[in-house]
């Protein structure tokens, strides 16, 4: 009786399959939300003419992956939330900004959010805007990604600080199908 159960689940599998419905063989993890904020980090003076600085931030996934089988590969989709550096100066000038995300140690990068400056009146506060979920296999296995930031314009000309708060999402998929068959 449980072999013929098992032939009939397989054979109705298959069948989906055959149709394009895989669905039935996979899991899924998901934090809606990870937030972390660096408080007072340091960033150089901007050198005459460079108008550049960069900075990197270790950002934690947790145990999302935790659910997730060993032997198959997974999906990740990173959605980036929320990246917001307030600064202990004035950064009116900073013309363009990015946030970048890459596994510790890579060297392969893939933007997360951008700025960019829409008027010319005094803030401290820069907030990048998502550009969409990125898609990155096994990203989820990874326990912490490095975030980068990337600013560009007229910097200021002293050192300085900022407060940077970073929320992202994370949507781990596992197909199943492979374990199965």
């Amino acid at each position: 009786m449980r072999n013929t159960s098992i032939r009939a689940l397989l054979l109705s599998s298959f069948a989906l399959l055959a149709t394009g419905c895989e669905s039935l063989f996979f899991i899924e993890a998901e934090a809606e939300e990870i937030c972390k904020t660096e408080r007072d980090l340091s960033f150089p003076a901007a050198v005459p003419l460079t108008g550049n600085v960069q900075r990197s931030i270790n950002f934690p996934l947790g145990d999302v992956a935790d659910p997730l089988p060993e032997d198959t590969t997974v999906k990740t989709e990173l959605r980036l939330r929320l990246f917001e550096v307030t600064a202990d100066t004035d950064l009116s000038g900073v013309e363009r900004a990015s946030v970048s995300v890459r596994r510790p140690g890579s060297n392969d990068t893939h933007v997360l959010g951008e700025y960019t400056r829409t008027g010319t009146a005094p803030t401290r506060i820069i907030q990048l805007v998502s550009t969409g979920p990125v898609d990155l296999l096994d990203l989820a296995r990874e326990s912490e990604l490095e975030f980068i930031f990337d600013a560009r314009g007229s910097l200021p000309s002293q050192d300085w600080t900022a407060n940077v708060r970073t929320c992202a999402g994370v949507k781990a998929h596992a197909n199943y199908f492979d374990l199965v068959f």
